[in-house]
């Protein structure tokens, strides 16, 4: 039912604001890390990407997953910067 209409609910026009960033370290053991909108490090972020490389993936691999998990905890920031 993904053609559903729901009322009061358009969302053409929205726009989630760019908070964070996916920051490239140069570190072969930790290519990239996900930063808070203040640039701290995403701790459970840092352990995932970590285990990644512990897997002997591809550098591309956490890029690609540090930018889905960017875009997931951008509105959870989003929210907490609200309130």
């Amino acid at each position: 039912m993904l053609d559903e209409q729901r009322p009061g609910r358009d969302l053409r026009d929205f726009v989630l604001p760019e908070l964070g960033r996916l920051l490239e370290t140069g570190d072969p053991w930790e290519p990239f890390r996900v930063l808070d909108p203040v640039g701290r490090p995403v701790e459970p972020t840092v352990l995932y990407l970590k285990e990644l490389m512990a897997r002997d993936s591809s550098p591309l691999t956490p890029r690609s997953c540090g930018m889905d998990l960017l875009r997931w905890f951008r509105p959870v920031n989003c929210t907490m910067s609200q309130s």
